[in-house]
């Protein structure tokens, strides 16, 4: 049987530790990050049934690089996640001229 990739982007595998925030900035829990896209990722985190659907990731050490994510499957430890909206492919036009 044949297995079809249906993700939207090419995944690169890392292992980057980030943070989740739920219900309006409460509810902080740690996960790691296995692989990123621009539409995407697949986190690690002790319990993901308990996750809701929606939620913040929080990126960076300082909070400041945040996605928005909607989860679109989940296994015990792990989720897969859709970024909402995708983070972008191309720099500013601002910035490349620079």
């Amino acid at each position: 049987m044949l297995i079809t990739d249906r993700r939207k982007g090419k995944r690169r595998y890392v292992v980057h530790g980030a943070r989740i925030v739920c219900d309006g900035g409460s509810g902080l829990q740690s996960c790691r990050m296995l692989d990123v896209s621009a539409f995407g990722a697949q986190l690690e985190l002790e319990n993901a049934l308990t996750l809701p659907d929606k939620f913040v990731l929080l990126l960076s050490h300082d909070g400041r690089l945040r996605r928005q994510c909607i989860v679109v499957w989940r296994k015990q430890s792990a989720v897969g996640i859709e970024f909402n909206p995708p983070f972008p492919t191309k720099l500013n036009p601002l910035r490349e001229a620079i």
